[in-house]
């Protein structure tokens, strides 16, 4: 999902475009024999996080959604462990500018920000310079500090779901996984 948010992809054709090239992928073990919950337990993801801090929070709460339900209907997955989205996300690389580079750290720190109220397991900062080269030192220390920062002295990972019944989380959410959706049926159609 990562690289496909990069290369220009919106927030729905990130879920549905990684999720169909997971449904390839599972089609194909399954294929050579093995049950969806011997291996779906151990199926991981990256996905980027981008600067509309709502539209990405709502985009990790439609990826869980979409992804228990794909692997209970269409693969009749029995364990909730196969169900669950184990995922990693990366702040967008693809968001980072060269002009003051300073300015990526704030938009880092809003981007994970977003991935932890989403819900992520674990996340890596894009770095404010690698607009203009391989990290620094300096940079690499500023990244994982925003992160201890958000997950140690903001009080927004001791809760699950902490924007669960906003208004507009919740919408939103609906939103991507009906385009999500959409977009699936659509590659499904197309073989």
């Amino acid at each position: 999902g990562y690289h496909m948010r990069d290369a220009g992809c919106t927030a729905a054709q990130e879920i549905a475009f990684t999720f169909s090239n997971a449904i390839s992928y599972i089609e194909s073990v399954l294929n050579q024999g093995l049950t969806i919950d011997e291996f779906a337990p151990r199926i991981s993801w990256i996905f980027n996080t981008h600067n509309n801090f709502i539209e990405e929070v709502a985009k990790y709460r439609a990826l869980r959604r979409i992804w228990a339900r794909l692997l209970k209907e269409r693969f009749d997955s029995k364990l909730p462990e196969s169900m669950m989205l184990r995922t990693h996300t990366q702040t967008g690389g693809s968001t980072l500018v060269a002009q003051q580079p300073e300015n990526n750290i704030v938009r880092g720190s809003i981007q994970a920000l977003a991935a932890v109220l989403g819900g992520v397991q674990s996340m890596a900062l894009s770095c404010y310079d690698e607009a203009l080269a391989i990290p620094t030192e300096k940079a690499q220390r500023i990244a994982v500090r925003t992160q201890q920062i958000i997950a140690f002295e903001t009080g927004v990972a001791e809760t699950v779901d902490p924007l669960a019944g906003s208004y507009y989380v919740e919408a939103l959410t609906d939103d991507l996984e009906t385009q999500a959706w959409r977009l699936i049926k659509q590659i499904d159609d197309m073989g």
